[in-house]
């Protein structure tokens, strides 16, 4: 794609991201969740079309960081409690993983500032 934008609409669209990241650190920094490849984890999460997912999907969500660094960045998350984990319905040897009500609750106050911000672009 070469279409060029405007000098204009460019610093606005920049300005948008840079204050979509200063929410997330708003939003999560308290808790020290304020790395941005817990924003794709739980971005990735609240898209999906399931409630729950297997916990080895889950570090496909993350691809700024290593497999490994996934792994512990995800096993923290339960740990702390943001994320809850419980066994599978169907298959006892796969443990499903979904948002607590507490990220789901700052997520979505991120997600309708981003909404705000990004819809009032010119």
């Amino acid at each position: 794609m070469k279409r060029k934008i405007s000098r204009v609409k460019g610093r606005a669209v920049a300005r948008a991201l840079l204050d979509m990241d200063f929410q997330w650190a708003a939003q999560f920094g308290d808790i020290g969740l304020n790395d941005l490849n817990y924003s794709d984890l739980f971005c990735e999460m609240w898209a999906g079309d399931q409630s729950a997912f297997p916990k080895t999907a889950l570090y496909e969500f993350m691809p700024g960081v290593s497999r490994r660094t996934a792994v512990a960045y995800v096993q923290k998350l339960i740990n702390e409690g943001w994320l809850l984990e419980s066994n599978d319905a169907h298959d006892r040897r796969v443990k499903c993983v979904r948002l607590s009500p507490s990220i789901a609750e700052r997520l979505e106050r991120f997600l309708a500032f981003v909404h705000h911000r990004f819809a009032a672009l010119p």
